[in-house]
């Protein structure tokens, strides 16, 4: 696990290992926490839109997670699973289930997710690049090398 030095919507980098071997696989997670919990069967978390649109770009699966002082316990939501907010908006709120506790989490599940989103889009980069580039873009050194 790793924390960037920057804070630009990802909070945490998480390596996936598979029996103790690196995958090259990571996922990024939002933090955010509260001293209380909400009374109701959702953790509310404001969220801005702009944060959202980062993560929801970005390759890695990307997850949020609220942690909530008085339980010691945290909830997360995968960013696939947030419906798109308002792009005329500054925040909206997003609602976490308060079934997924992060101490319950089945990890296989998550990083089986995250092999399948990896490696469908490192497909899909590999078939661009066969067909003339990567989203219309060919990378072609020059005779000079890179200056």
């Amino acid at each position: 696990m790793e924390k960037p030095k920057n804070d630009y919507g990802v909070d945490l980098r998480v390596d996936i290992f598979e029996e103790g071997n690196a995958t090259g696989r990571e996922m990024v997670i939002q933090l955010k926490a509260s001293a209380q919990a909400s009374p109701n069967d959702k953790e509310p978390v404001q969220l801005k839109v702009a944060t959202y649109n980062l993560l929801w770009s970005k390759l890695q699966v990307a997850m949020l997670v609220k942690y909530i002082e008085a339980e010691k316990e945290a909830y997360w939501l995968l960013f696939k699973d947030i419906p798109q907010p308002n792009q005329d908006h500054e925040t909206f709120t997003v609602h976490i289930p308060r079934v997924n506790r992060l101490s319950q989490i089945d990890w296989a599940d998550i990083a089986a997710h995250v092999k399948w989103n990896t490696d469908g889009k490192l497909a899909a980069m590999r078939s661009n690049q066969v067909t003339g580039g990567f989203v219309g873009i060919q990378y072609v050194p020059n005779d000079e090398g890179q200056k």
